[in-house]
């Protein structure tokens, strides 16, 4: 593998990939925070003693209330539903709806908006429909087209599947053509 494959192929995924910064600075900015209230407690636990005292009464009731089985089992919700979500973002890639593709010279990096323009383009011109009755949505494996025909005119799906399979295919990313034609229509 050449120098420059290698690093179209690490910019790439940079590009395609979302990074898990935030969720990692607000777990530790939360620790954080925990950690200096505890240095903070612990430290005017050690020179107030009326403030010993009155934290004192405050554990123990909140001990007591702790203890019974509702506040239990709330709070054993809670976590599982924190730790659950922490794992998932830790997992599961983050990815940002664009494509990559690279050949001998170049590195190619194409937003999924871009190409549900063009093959909305494509069909409205096919199909004689205006551009806003046509919506697409390009998922991962899925482009779905959403027409929207004129009241009265019927629309004809074999032109709208061929020029959405054309378009995909030309762009060069794979994606399974999916089309849609709403039951009401547009005025006119």
């Amino acid at each position: 593998m050449t120098n420059e494959k290698a690093t179209y192929r690490r910019v790439l995924r940079r590009e395609t990939h979302a990074p898990r910064t935030l969720p990692a600075v607000v777990v530790a900015s939360v620790f954080l925070v925990l950690l200096i209230a505890l240095i903070a407690g612990g430290i005017w636990w050690l020179v107030d003693p009326l403030f010993r005292e009155t934290a004192t009464a405050w554990f123990a009731g909140t001990a007591e209330f702790a203890r019974t089985q509702p506040a239990a089992i709330t709070a054993g919700i809670v976590l599982v539903i924190l730790a659950l979500v922490l794992i998932v973002l830790a997992v599961t890639p983050g990815r940002r709806p664009r494509r990559a593709r690279t050949t001998e010279r170049t590195a190619l990096l194409v937003d999924d908006g871009v190409i549900a323009d063009s093959i909305a383009d494509a069909v409205a011109r096919r199909t004689g429909i205006t551009r806003g009755q046509a919506s697409v949505t390009v998922g991962r494996r899925i482009a779905t087209v959403r027409i929207t025909p004129t009241s009265g005119r019927a629309i004809d799906r074999a032109a709208a599947e061929s020029a959405l399979s054309e378009t995909v295919s030309s762009i060069g990313f794979a994606a399974t053509p999916r089309i849609v034609v709403t039951a009401e229509g547009v005025i006119a």
